[in-house]
């Protein structure tokens, strides 16, 4: 009697193994916020051929727009008008009125203008974007009589070629002063550094640097604390009335405010922070370390995402000899203090 063949007993069986594959979709390279912008705009948009030197001669021209920056844990934004935009090595000079904004002039690769888009409701805007194409910057035109003054800007300036942006290159790390200026400026002694200094070695190269040189500095100079005091902290300094410098920051922009912080809501673990015309918004749960540094005669509040990065700064712009600034690092000081962790 015949027995019966089952399976595959005549010829071995094949086995395929795609554990370790993707399938195609997946294996195609993720497309940046400048690519997506470019493919999928339903409107006109403009790749502007200018720098920074064109951003400072034209957004405080505006009557009332909504400026936002943004990072992977926080992101700032404030209706108004702005100050003239600031570069990094410059010193700080505002005021608690209008929008001030900083770049690190190298760190900022495109400019795009996007004409508005009436169905959707979306109004004109000018996008800043970094070396990596992240958008860096936003500014939307909120007001009618500006309308006018975009159409000059978007179509009055001479277009950008963008085919690069789709082509894959290597990437070097971007500085806003000269490479040996930037590494000059991170490796300066804190005692030395006045606001400015701190906050463009926050923004050179994302912060990763300083972060690095915090690790490695003294109990005395550089300190963690636990993220679960946080809410708490802010919710004093606000019934203080306690002024502070607010600042949220990526690799090309830092937008900033001073003043005295208005009230304080949670939406789940999401925190508002608002001061005046500007609203802040960031998650302390995706922040991985919370620093209290130690320079000169203040002190200030670093927050770093798990990257390395900064992305929120929380300041004392006061003099040195202000009462504000007494009572501000009298409340940091009080702060529970983390064993420093080390990086292996």
């Amino acid at each position: 009697m015949n027995k019966p063949i089952q399976d595959n007993q005549l010829w071995p069986r094949l086995v395929v193994d795609n554990a370790d594959r993707k399938p195609a979709r997946q294996r195609k390279e993720k497309r940046n916020e400048l690519q997506e912008l470019f493919l999928t705009a339903p409107h006109r948009l403009r790749a502007l051929d200018e720098g920074i030197s064109f951003l400072q001669a034209w957004l405080p021209g505006f009557e009332r727009v909504i400026a936002t920056t943004t990072n992977e844990c926080a992101v700032t934004t404030e209706i108004g008008i702005y100050q003239e935009p600031m570069v990094c090595g410059i010193e700080l000079v505002f005021d608690n009125e209008g929008i001030s904004v900083r770049f690190l002039p190298s760190a900022v690769e495109n400019l795009v203008a996007v004409d508005a888009h009436p169905a959707r409701k979306i109004p004109p805007t000018i996008s800043v974007f970094d070396a990596d194409g992240a958008t860096a910057h936003k500014c939307l035109i909120a007001s009618l009589s500006d309308q006018l003054a975009f159409e000059v800007l978007m179509y009055g300036t001479k277009e950008k070629d963008m085919g690069s942006c789709f082509q894959k290159q290597k990437r070097q790390i971007f500085f806003g002063l000269s490479n040996q200026g930037a590494q000059t400026m991170t490796t300066r002694a804190f005692d030395d550094m006045g606001l400015s200094d701190n906050l463009d070695c926050c923004m050179i190269d994302g912060g990763s640097a300083r972060l690095e040189r915090l690790h490695q500095l003294d109990a005395g100079k550089a300190w963690t604390i636990d993220r679960q005091v946080i809410p708490h902290f802010l919710r004093y300094v606000s019934e203080l009335r306690q002024p502070m410098l607010l600042a949220v920051l990526n690799k090309a922009c830092l937008q900033m405010k001073a003043g005295r912080l208005d009230g304080i809501a949670q939406h789940d673990s999401v925190f508002e922070l608002t001061l005046g015309a500007n609203r802040t918004y960031f998650d302390p749960a995706q922040i991985a370390e919370f620093w209290i540094v130690r320079s000169g005669s203040s002190l200030s509040l670093e927050c770093y995402s798990a990257s390395g990065a900064c992305a929120l700064v929380l300041a004392q712009h006061r003099a040195p000899e202000s009462r504000f600034n007494a009572s501000w690092t009298e409340i940091l000081n009080s702060l529970p203090r983390l064993h420093k962790r080390q990086r292996g």
